[in-house]
């Protein structure tokens, strides 16, 4: 099997080298890297030049600056050429600070082949490196329904798909606007993509990576069990992060269905979103916890302007 991992970089020079190191020593499989780096300011460059000469590496340098991963992931995805993507069988997405268990990739691209999937995504380890917390970050909870329409799999970092998902989902990136998609998610627009278009996702319950957190990591903050963490995610939700989301979600889907009719009367008024979140309850998150956690979420007197 050949796989390609699109790293995706920027101002990432204290920790590249790492998590360089650990693609390139995975297990039982052949695979190429593909950095594209965000015009970043330090020496990330100076330090995957030493990789030039690997033919496993390839280093983009962007001219201008995407502003954020997610969307320096996508950028790369819309680049590359559907021969291009033909030649490899699956494609990852890859941190710039992570660490990956030598394993990491042969179990993804088994499990994909053994379940016939299209989307795998897994558990993670999370490390705090100031305090040294680690703690095991799950995302291996049961598919539901319509979870898709709230919450995206996993990290973005634990994603890989096949060749034929890397060409649709590309296909579907060129008639969407995610530049001008507030708090834009490519871990939820990916999973929404898979699940809106019916294809098979694999969930391992395994963690293969070590998610690295450190003060320069803002969304990796985000998936911290704190005080903090919560505060962080709060803030997210005050700037408007479901009703942004389902805003631009709701051009994929059709307009008589019931994931329509979820999405319009969650966004209505509140009797509607009070109805939404009885009617179809857990259908609407993998976690029964996280649910709760939306449900009350969801009641909170917060002022959304959702036709931002």
């Amino acid at each position: 099997m050949k796989i390609l991992v699109i790293l995706a970089a920027y101002n990432g020079a204290k920790y590249i080298e790492e998590q360089m190191d650990s693609i390139l020593n995975q297990d039982s499989v052949s695979l190429d890297i593909m950095v594209f780096d965000d015009c970043s300011t330090d020496n990330t460059i100076e330090v995957l030049n030493k990789y030039k000469s690997n033919e496993h590496v390839s280093i983009n340098k962007r001219e201008k600056g995407t502003g954020n991963a997610p969307r320096n992931f996508l950028d790369a995805i819309r680049s590359l050429s559907d021969e291009f993507v033909n030649s490899y069988n699956f494609i990852a997405f890859s941190d710039q600070d992570d660490i990956w268990f030598p394993n990491k990739m042969f179990e993804a691209c088994k499990m994909l082949r053994k379940e016939q999937s299209s989307l795998y995504f897994s558990n993670l380890n999370l490390w705090d490196e100031n305090t040294n917390y680690k703690a095991i970050i799950n995302k291996s909870y049961p598919q539901k329904k319509y979870d898709f329409l709230f919450e995206g799999g996993s990290a973005g970092c634990t994603y890989v798909f096949t060749n034929d998902f890397c060409k649709g989902l590309k296909k579907i990136l060129k008639i969407t606007n995610y530049y001008d998609w507030e708090l834009f998610s490519h871990d939820w627009f990916v999973y929404f993509y898979a699940r809106a278009n019916g294809f098979k996702v694999s969930i391992d319950n395994n963690a293969y990576i070590t998610y690295r957190i450190h003060a320069n990591n803002s969304y990796g903050q985000v998936n911290k069990i704190s005080i903090s963490a919560i505060k962080e995610r709060l803030k997210y939700i005050k700037n408007g992060w479901y009703f942004n989301h389902i805003k631009e979600f709701s051009v994929f889907i059709t307009s008589n269905s019931v994931e329509s009719k979820i999405y319009h009367l969650y966004t209505k008024n509140y009797f509607s979103r009070l109805y939404v979140l009885i009617r179809y309850n857990f259908e609407l998150m993998r976690s029964s916890k996280k649910f709760i956690q939306f449900f009350i979420i969801s009641l909170l007197p917060i002022r959304i302007n959702k036709h931002k």
